[in-house]
């Protein structure tokens, strides 16, 4: 079993199924984690941890070439472990001492400096048998009230030096008047100031001795460094992959308590895509000498599956450039296994939308450098820096078509029109657009209908009904605007059609039920007590002309992208005005031009981020709403690498 778990940890793709989920596990034929081996991948781990952090080691971590057989390699990183800390303690312990040291008499140093101005003698200090003496710091304000603390006492305060807001005292009292004393400058704020006893000679003698000391300890302090460093360099790349090995070593451990066990015989379930299993089980197989059963069964056939116990995972397989908008996607969630994947129609849609919205060539030029500076430089960030690329090249092709680089729209002929100029054209242009989304969206769901045998909605205003009165009703507002009105023929028609797609909308549901009580009443049943027919009518009623506002609603907030376009065209008029108020008095200098390269950053970074949320906004609540019901379950690998770093 251990040899298998490493070759499970080479392959990662592997999603398990807990098997307490299972009837097996509900009998109680689980597996466990080994709680001693378990124990001892900790203790290796924090002893890894505090060597990383004494020897001050970072950077990048090496990649696991080979997963670790848990109950095996954790000899191997014992008996290094406990080398390594031989070899490295005498050397942390040197240097820990000598920065002690170090920092310790440059301390004192600092604190005696603060007594300079005295020149204090603390040989006739040390002889002082009837009289207590304490320095410190004193708040300048607290003064009076000290003096007037310490008037029934024979005491003395002798300023050494003093700035406008605090002193540094010498205060003296009578050896039995201490605790007075100490009570008094407590109250008053006093911060002492720690001398260590058995100093010998004044201030300035003291600190020169000490100063002497500091070159010796330095150099002390700096052959640990270099020592430590040596075995930095030494040990680092060790160190660091022995960390992901125990790292990845405890995972695998602790995923056995999703196994089965019966006996000697150890069951392993789980998703993985299909077209790995036939390495993984030769891989298995012969890592067994052919001692284990591995099969790949049909989800179909599986009880759990069937019954919604075990939900199917959903791991997406997307390309590069379509990737990194899995992130949205999942954001709204994750779809069932039988539904369309909807992250290429999103990635497309986005780009498109983000070009139109945001379109000027200097612009587009300016989000693919960042996102190309992002994509090769700042790994963890590359599928942002993919999506600032995609939408630079967009913003510069339809840059291109406005005739825009910067706002200038002169230097260029727009290839399909000027979006100040054409706005109408632009609006139903934009309209086009929303109409083109929506359709889809009725597409994608009538085909998941048909995956899922949903056939029921088939009928509803999601399902074929539905798109088609909406097809309907957007055809006879294209042809108004680009014909004219319809013949009065062609209303006619379009209402009758209109009238019975609506009737069927509304009658399906409390039909559907009828036809289900009857079947019912047919076998033998008594029909539960359910919702009265009349009342199911005046409902479905209700939803089938909310369904038609909610249609036409959707399309009018496709006006949004030409209403951005314009936005974004009069924020450069607003940007080349400003500029033009600043070079009246000085002409076309300094000034004039931080005018314009200030403007331009603030609008791609203001409407840049604005008009992103518009376009996640329609495709959220105009596109997905239509086809995307979610509820599925994210395949989650059995390790994932960001878990092992």
């Amino acid at each position: 079993m251990s040899r298998v778990m490493g070759i499970l940890g080479d392959f990662k793709l592997l999603h398990l199924i807990n098997i307490s989920e299972t009837r097996l596990g509900k009998l109680g034929y689980t597996a466990g984690v080994p709680s001693d081996l378990l124990d001892r991948y900790d203790n290796v781990l924090e002893s890894i941890a505090s060597l990383v952090r004494e020897l001050e080691i970072k950077g990048p971590v090496p990649p696991l070439e080979k997963a670790p057989i848990p109950d095996r390699d954790i000899f191997y990183m014992e008996e290094t472990l406990a080398d390594i800390e031989n070899q490295v303690s005498g050397c942390l312990v040197r240097g820990r001492e000598a920065a002690k040291e170090l920092a310790k008499t440059e301390e004192l140093i600092s604190r005696l400096s603060m007594l300079g101005p005295a020149d204090i003698d603390f040989t006739r200090l040390s002889r002082l048998c009837f009289v207590y003496c304490t320095f410190g710091v004193l708040p300048a304000d607290n003064m009076p009230r000290l003096e007037e603390s310490l008037s029934d006492i024979h005491h003395s305060l002798v300023t050494i030096s003093r700035n406008k807001d605090r002193f540094v005292l010498a205060a003296f009292c009578l050896n039995e008047d201490r605790d007075v004393l100490e009570r008094a400058l407590k109250s008053a704020f006093f911060k002492e100031i720690d001398i260590p006893s058995g100093l010998k000679g004044t201030v300035s003698e003291v600190i020169e001795g000490l100063k002497k000391e500091l070159p010796a300890l330095e150099t002390k302090a700096a052959q640990a460094r270099e020592e430590k460093e040596a075995f930095k360099k030494r040990f680092q790349k060790a160190l660091l992959l022995m960390r992901e090995k125990a790292f990845m070593a405890r995972l695998l451990l602790k995923a056995q308590s999703k196994f089965g066990k019966i006996d000697h015989t150890y069951l392993v379930t789980g998703w993985l895509p299909i077209e790995i299993f036939p390495r993984l089980k030769d891989a298995i197989m012969k890592a067994t000498r052919g001692r284990a059963i591995v099969e790949s069964v049909d989800p179909e056939d599986v009880r759990e599956v069937r019954e919604g116990i075990v939900k199917i995972p959903i791991l997406f397989n997307n390309p590069l450039l379509i990737r990194p908008f899995e992130k949205l996607t999942s954001l709204y969630g994750t779809p069932s296994y039988r539904e369309v994947e909807p992250t290429v129609f999103l990635a497309l849609s986005f780009v498109l939308l983000f070009g139109m919205m945001f379109g000027d060539v200097g612009h587009g030029l300016v989000l693919f450098i960042v996102g190309l500076y992002v994509f090769r430089r700042l790994y963890r960030y590359m599928d942002y820096g993919i999506i600032l690329m995609e939408c630079g090249v967009s913003s510069m092709v339809f840059g291109v078509l406005y005739g825009s680089i910067f706002g200038v729209e002169d230097i260029i002929p727009a290839i399909w029109l000027h979006p100040m100029k054409d706005i109408n054209r632009f609006m139903m242009f934009s309209v086009y657009i929303g109409v083109g989304m929506i359709s889809m969206g009725f597409i994608l769901n009538i085909i998941n209908m048909i995956r899922t045998r949903n056939f029921q909605e088939f009928l509803s205003a999601g399902g074929v009904v539905g798109a088609l009165l909406y097809w309907l009703l957007a055809g006879l507002g294209i042809r108004y605007v680009m014909a004219g009105p319809p013949a009065p023929v062609e209303i006619m028609a379009a209402k009758a059609v209109s009238s019975v797609l609506l009737l069927v909308m509304i009658v399906e549901r409390p039909v559907r039920v009828i036809l289900r009580r009857r079947r019912e009443r047919g076998k033998g049943k008594s029909p539960q007590a359910e919702q009265g027919i009349g009342s199911m009518v005046i409902e479905s009623i209700i939803e089938a002309l909310d369904s038609i506002i909610r249609f036409l609603a959707n399309t009018v907030s496709f006006v949004r992208v030409a209403a951005f376009a314009l936005t974004h065209a009069a924020l450069f008029a607003g940007v080349f005005a400003i500029a033009d108020m600043v070079a009246q008095g000085s002409g076309r200098g300094a000034g004039y031009w931080l005018t314009l390269v200030g403007g331009n950053i603030v609008i791609i970074l203001l409407e840049g981020m604005v008009v992103s949320i518009q376009i996640i906004r329609l495709e959220y609540f105009e596109f997905f709403s239509k086809f995307f019901r979610g509820g599925g379950r994210p395949f989650q690998p059995l390790v994932k690498q960001e878990e092992v770093r």
